[in-house]
């Protein structure tokens, strides 16, 4: 019966299959998805980042700070004199009452045949003092006006910070939202990383399993092609008796060996195609 030969070319062919395999070990690399999730979680982790050191920055704070110190300095005060409405009052009412004034004295001097007397002067001031008592007289009304205009302004400031606040309240809403949305975001992203990275582990292992079962084989094969190597030069020289044992060791040997390279090769064949 015919049986394989052993010699230095079947080691070196042992040998190569051997490196082979040893120089195609598996390395761990993370999946393009993998990677696309772990750049979107670091982009929304960034851009939270930013937002909350930047902080919120109103456009509407300057102008309601102002509006606040105008409303609360505007303090109501009322001066008659400092009134352009009364000076106008204060010219008439004089102007007027020293026209009666000058009318009641002539009238009490004709009668007098053109003299004036304390009399005439005295009924002239009465009239010309009741000009100006209704003068005074306009001073409360003067003052209701102001502060009716005052409170005016007062309730106008006030609509107008309110009007200022309920814009400010719907910015500073918005970048709330643009936090939230930036952490959620990143959350997502950086659950979807774990879990990808956790399937590239899975399948890196699984393909470390089967490059460790093929050095394995490999190894026990390049082990026992130098055995059967040996054997042969051996059996070359040694008696018949002794060449017939070696024989059926080798065919023994032959087929372990036929089969192991059968095994390696499947092996190998299937890795290719999961590559692929």
């Amino acid at each position: 019966m015919a049986y394989n030969i052993y010699d230095a070319n079947s080691v070196n062919d042992a040998t190569r299959a051997y490196n082979n395999v040893a120089n195609n070990a598996p390395t761990f690399a993370e999946s393009t998805p993998t990677k696309q999730a772990r750049a979107q979680a670091d982009n929304y982790a960034n851009s939270y980042k930013n937002r909350i050191d930047g902080g919120y920055k109103s456009n509407y704070s300057d102008t309601l700070n102002s509006l606040a110190d105008k409303y609360m300095n505007n303090e109501f005060k009322f001066n008659a004199n400092d009134s352009s409405e009364y000076q106008q009052y204060n010219d008439k009412y004089k102007r007027e009452g020293a026209t009666q004034q000058e009318n009641v004295q002539g009238a009490y001097s004709a009668n007098t045949g053109g003299y004036t007397n304390s009399y005439a002067q005295a009924a002239g001031q009465k009239e010309y003092n009741n000009f100006m008592d209704e003068l005074q007289n306009k001073i409360p009304t003067l003052k209701n006006n102001a502060y009716q205009n005052w409170s005016s302004q007062q309730e106008d400031t006030l609509n107008k910070i309110s009007t200022l606040q309920g814009f400010d309240n719907a910015q500073y809403q918005r970048y709330r939202d643009k936090v939230q949305d930036d952490y959620d975001f990143m959350t997502y992203y950086e659950n979807k990383y774990s879990t990808s990275k956790g399937l590239d582990m899975s399948n890196f292992q699984n393909e470390l399993a089967r490059w460790q079962a093929q050095m394995s084989a490999a190894t026990s094969n390049l082990s026992n092609i130098r055995n059967l190597a040996e054997q042969q030069y051996e059996h070359n020289n040694v008696s018949a008796d002794t060449q017939a044992s070696i024989d059926s060791s080798k065919r023994q040997n032959d087929a372990y060996y036929n089969y192991l390279n059968g095994k390696l090769q499947n092996d190998w064949e299937n890795n290719i195609w999961e590559k692929i």
